[in-house]
């Protein structure tokens, strides 16, 4: 189990689990202090996403706004919709596919 974020310019890949047990590596996630303006979340590579990346995940988005950068998430699987979805937080995710 591991969970992988490379950035591609403004956009940043992720790759493998966002789960409770991966993103410690990413706590503080500090990939977000080098962009600016609008930032693509590239969640094609992604095989599994728990309630904890979700909850991950609006946190970071939350962030984002204080630091003045608009995210898009591109490419989201359906277990995070599912999850979003259930969680009534679907309006709150960026989604542009």
């Amino acid at each position: 189990m591991s969970l992988t974020i490379k950035q591609q310019n403004q956009t940043l890949v992720f790759s493998g689990q966002l789960d409770r047990d991966t993103l410690m590596v990413y706590s503080p996630f500090t990939l977000l202090n080098t962009l600016s303006g609008k930032v693509t979340f590239d969640f094609s590579a992604l095989t599994n996403v728990d309630s904890a990346g979700l909850a991950w995940l609006i946190q970071q988005l939350a962030r984002a706004r204080t630091m003045n950068l608009q995210i898009e998430i591109s490419k989201v699987p359906a277990q995070l919709l599912s999850l979003a979805k259930v969680s009534a937080v679907t309006t709150i995710l960026p989604i542009i596919d």
